[in-house]
């Protein structure tokens, strides 16, 4: 028997337009921050950091948007014990394997900043830059492999 909560209901549906609005604002700003750097002529590979990472974060948040819409019109909760599981899943792997990336970060600077940058060292923005796009990068795939995964453990 199924028993809906509409008061649960509507607080699911406040905090999935919450979610949209900050999506939205999210992209309209990297919209913004692109078309001011293509203005200024500041593009490079390094340059595309602080397009890529946004972007990834709304294709993901898009993917989850329309989603947990889908759930939520067929009476679903926006959070089951199993979606907490696989976030709590991949946030704990994600975490492990963003430790190593940015240790490899420290290690092949060099590398990266003639290769992303054109130059000798990489500055604190550009070494966070990297290391919250391969954090999030991570945490997608994680995501996305329990989220297909069956049975959790």
């Amino acid at each position: 028997m199924l028993i809906i909560n509409y008061k649960h209901m509507s607080n699911d549906k406040i905090r999935l337009i919450l979610i949209t609005i900050v999506s939205i604002t999210l992209f309209a700003t990297i919209i913004l921050y692109s078309f001011l750097s293509v203005s200024k002529r500041e593009i490079h590979a390094g340059g595309l950091l602080p397009i890529l990472i946004p972007l990834i974060v709304i294709a993901f948040m898009a993917f989850f948007i329309v989603r947990r819409y889908k759930d939520i019109k067929q009476g679903m909760p926006l959070e089951d014990e199993r979606s907490r599981k696989v976030i709590t899943k991949a946030s704990a792997l994600s975490f492990q394997f963003s430790l190593y990336w940015l240790l490899a970060i420290s290690w092949f600077e060099p590398f990266f900043a003639k290769v992303l940058f054109n130059g000798e060292k990489l500055d604190a923005s550009q070494t966070v830059g990297g290391g919250v796009a391969g954090m999030a990068v991570f945490f997608v795939v994680f995501w996305l492999y329990y989220n297909q995964k069956g049975q959790l453990n």
